[in-house]
Parts: C-alpha cells; sequence; structure tokens
C-alpha cells in the first residue's frame, strides 16, 4: 500500500510538471509571436490553404491547438477576421498539434535537459535572446518531465492489475469517450497525446488501443473554446461550432475503417510509439485535406447550425420573465 502511494505521488507531481510545462511554454510563445500573428491573420485567412499553414504553423510553435483556438474565437469576436476566414486556420491547427507527438516518438526527451539548461542560461545572460530564453526552458522541461513519466510508469507494463483496467480501453467507443474526458480535463490535447504515446512507449498500451485515445482528445480539445464563446457574439461561436464539428466529424468519418486504418499505419515507424505518432499524423492530414477541398459545404453546415442554435438561444432568453 505504501508504495502504491509514494508512485501514485511521484506520478501525479511529474504530470503536474508536465502540466505546468506545456502551459507555460505555450504562454511565452503567445507573448513573443502574439502580437505577430495578430497582424498576419488578415493577410493571410482569405486563402484557405495559407490559412491552414498559419494553423499548423502557429500551433506547432505553442504546442497548444486550445490556445490557438480560443484566441481565434476572440479574434473573431472583435472583427479582426471573419468567422469564413477562421476556418482555414481551425484545419490547419489540427495538424500542427500532432508535432507533439512525432518529437515524443522521436525520443527528443532525452535532449529535455539540454534545453533546460540552455533556456537557463539565455535568459540570465540576457541580451537580444533573452527574449527565447525562457520558451527554450519550458520546452525543455515538457519534454524532460515526460521522460520521468515514462521512467515512472514503465515498470507497470507487467502489474496484473494495471493490465486488467486498460483492458477496457480495447473497446473502440470507451476509449475515445476516456481520450475526450481526459482532455477536457486536462484542457490539453497535447497532454494527451504526449500521454498516451508514453504509454505506449512503455507497453502499458497497444496501438490499437492508443489510437481511439488520440481521436478521443481531438473532440475534448474543443470544449475550451465552446465554452469561451458563450459569452460572445455569433460569429465567435460559428467558429467554436465549426472547430467542435470538424473534429467530430473527422472521427466519425474514421471509425468505420479504424481496423483498415490501424493495419496500414502499422507498416510505417520502428517502434510502437512511432508508429501511434504516425496515426495521429496521417488521420490529421487526411481529415484536413478532405476539409479543405470541401470548404464550402462545410461553412454552409455551420452557418445552418449556427444561425439555428443562435435563433433558439434568442426565443429562449425572450421567455424569461
Amino acid at each position: 500500500m505504501e508504495n502504491w502511494i509514494t508512485f501514485t505521488t511521484v506520478l501525479i507531481s511529474a504530470i503536474i510538471l508536465f502540466l505546468f510545462g506545456i502551459e507555460h511554454f505555450s504562454r511565452e510563445i503567445q507573448r513573443v509571436a502574439g502580437e505577430r500573428f495578430k497582424r498576419s491573420l488578415s493577410k493571410i485567412t482569405n486563402n484557405k490553404w495559407s490559412g491552414a499553414f498559419l494553423g499548423f504553423s502557429t500551433t506547432a510553435l505553442a504546442q497548444s491547438s486550445t490556445a490557438i483556438t480560443v484566441i481565434l474565437v476572440s479574434l473573431v469576436n472583435s472583427g479582426v477576421i471573419k468567422f469564413t476566414q477562421s476556418l482555414g486556420i481551425i484545419i490547419g491547427s489540427n495538424v500542427g498539434t500532432t508535432l507533439t507527438g512525432q518529437l515524443i516518438a522521436f525520443k527528443l526527451t532525452a535532449f529535455a535537459p539540454i534545453f533546460i539548461i540552455a533556456g537557463f542560461i539565455v535568459s540570465l545572460i540576457g541580451g537580444k535572446y533573452k527574449v527565447i530564453g525562457k520558451p527554450l526552458f519550458y520546452f525543455g522541461l515538457v519534454f524532460f518531465s515526460l521522460e520521468l513519466i515514462s521512467d515512472i510508469v514503465s515498470p507497470l507494463s507487467n502489474d496484473p492489475n494495471i493490465i486488467k483496467i486498460i483492458s477496457y480501453s480495447s473497446n473502440v467507443f470507451i476509449a475515445v469517450l476516456a481520450g475526450a474526458v481526459l482532455t477536457l480535463i486536462l484542457q490539453s490535447s497535447a497532454v494527451t497525446t504526449g500521454l498516451v504515446i508514453v504509454f505506449t512507449a512503455s507497453g502499458l498500451i497497444s496501438l490499437d488501443q492508443g489510437i481511439p485515445l488520440l481521436l478521443g482528445a481531438n473532440i475534448g480539445t474543443t470544449a475550451t473554446a465552446l465554452i469561451a464563446a458563450t459569452m460572445m457574439n455569433k460569429e465567435a461561436k460559428k467558429t467554436a461550432l465549426a472547430h467542435f464539428l470538424f473534429n467530430l466529424l473527422g472521427v466519425l468519418i474514421i471509425l468505420p475503417f479504424l481496423g483498415p486504418f490501424t493495419d496500414l499505419v502499422s507498416q510505417f515507424g520502428q517502434t510502437e510509439a512511432n508508429k501511434l505518432a504516425n496515426a495521429h499524423t496521417i488521420f490529421n492530414v487526411a481529415i484536413a485535406i478532405i476539409f479543405l477541398l470541401a470548404l464550402t459545404p462545410f461553412r454552409k453546415l455551420v452557418e445552418y447550425l449556427g444561425d439555428k442554435l443562435y435563433k433558439n438561444n434568442q426565443k429562449k432568453r425572450n421567455r424569461l420573465p
């Protein structure tokens, strides 16, 4: 019992360190590039492909599609960009968030101490490069904490009690729901992705179990923007709705083909972690291309549902005394 208490305390501490690192890394990147990002929006987002590239690049830098989407909803609400211009960024953002998994799968965690030390030294010395010191430090902290989590959970791969609990995730729908709920709690799909890939690399879960968890994370990450948009105008609400529908429909599209898709991605990558990261990337890239090609009908669907929901809410408010 005492061993389990110690283990749980250490594991939770490592996860908290991970959450702290990714939150502060995202904040630092937004602080450094935030204004430049806003100025670029109106120029770039008139074209859906360049908008998608902007969404990809900013999310890859910030390591948080949640942060980028919330910023996006706020910008639509303030009139900096239009709802239609936000769609490309939303789609590209989902592809950008897959970079986290690839970096973890390629064992960037081994170089984490170098980033931490370099970031600390640059911040300490100051000068014109001081601005990149904190982002470097927190970037290293993210992957250093993941390495700690990996070392902590590795012995669990042979524990029969843990194996029994994890076996429940063999049900695709339970796994998708678990991924969505975990992401909703942690408020970051990047965190869920990192943990799932680490658990896969440690032998705790298989590729078959990991893919549905990541699909669920795609859905769970939309909750923050939906919540943020509740107090904003109609166009901002449409942007948040577009984010939710894009992720939900993407998962619904792949679910009937999950078996063949898993067989396909199992052919790519040397390790289970590589294969899972590749599955995450391939899925998000494929869905992004589908929705970019079908952007007009998707936009019309969001506008129709958004207008209908807005009218229903207005009717309910008018009925209130």
